[in-house]
């Protein structure tokens, strides 16, 4: 896990699609130990009076820790921050040494400060520890196959780490999926490219799979743009969890995990664990 010992932030709107994240954090804190604040986002003009905002917060609280109970979550608490919502999760994060943010991918409720949605996008983008985006549409928490996109690089073997400590929690199986693909042609001059170095880049895409897969975890190596590959190896395994870096790129530059992460973000409908890297 990552070196961050802090909470595991869950960021709630009031919406029945945010409170899709709360059984989630039941499986997270039972696999790094950690507390769970359940967070509320408020703009302070939208309670002139003190006692008004004392009571909105009053009544997240008691939302909030009904749901940690229903969801059998003991080591929990509610809090309201002001400010904009993205700007906000990514201070309390960092400011409290998060060990994960954990949001729905979209939803909009009761509690006026609207957020899931473009705002999940904007915390996955600038957040300094590992964010597990949750479809708020599907049907169950985790389970099944977990997928770790590789690239060749050590930034993509960071979050393998990563998938491989929550699978053996989740005792789940280990998936890896690289791309390979020809690069763009540039001119005239470099508009073609032998059928060999397609072949070529493939055998060095699957021996560098061979080389860093476990006995008893799968390797695909699929041809094509990496967002595609990892949301159509999602689908074919009918993944529980896809994992992969912010950043990273590596075998000739096939797959740029930082540019691809967006991608996926957008197309995948399934639970994303995006594990943060330097470049």
């Amino acid at each position: 896990m990552t070196s961050a010992s802090g909470p595991i932030i869950v960021p709630l709107d009031g919406s029945k699609a945010a409170e899709q994240a709360i059984d989630d954090a039941k499986i997270i804190t039972g696999y790094n130990g950690a507390a769970v604040v359940l967070l509320h986002v408020v703009d302070r003009d939208d309670f002139p009076a003190a006692e008004d905002f004392a009571t909105a917060r009053d009544n997240f609280a008691t939302y909030a820790m009904r749901l940690a109970s229903s969801a059998g979550i003991e080591n929990a608490k509610a809090h309201t921050a002001e400010g904009k919502p993205g700007a906000t999760i990514l201070r309390y994060a960092r400011e409290h040494q998060a060990s994960m943010i954990i949001i729905a991918t979209h939803g909009r409720g009761g509690f006026q400060a609207t957020f899931i949605g473009s705002v999940a996008d904007r915390v996955a983008r600038g957040a300094e520890c590992p964010v597990l985006l949750v479809p708020a549409t599907r049907e169950c928490v985790v389970r099944g196959p977990v997928v770790v996109a590789l690239d060749g690089s050590g930034e993509g073997e960071e979050a393998l780490a990563e998938g491989r400590a929550l699978a053996r929690y989740l005792s789940a199986d280990v998936v890896l999926v690289s791309a390979y693909r020809l690069p763009p042609p540039v001119g005239v001059e470099f508009s073609y490219y032998s059928p060999s170095m397609l072949d070529s880049f493939k055998a060095a895409t699957e021996e560098y799979l061979q080389k860093v897969a476990l006995p008893g975890e799968q390797a695909y190596t699929v041809q094509g743009p990496a967002a595609s590959a990892i949301t159509e190896t999602a689908a074919q395994v009918d993944s529980g969890l896809v994992v992969m870096a912010s950043s990273g790129k590596g075998l000739a530059e096939r797959i740029a995990l930082g540019s691809t992460t967006g991608r996926v973000m957008h197309s995948l409908h399934r639970p994303l664990l995006i594990i943060p890297t330097g470049d």
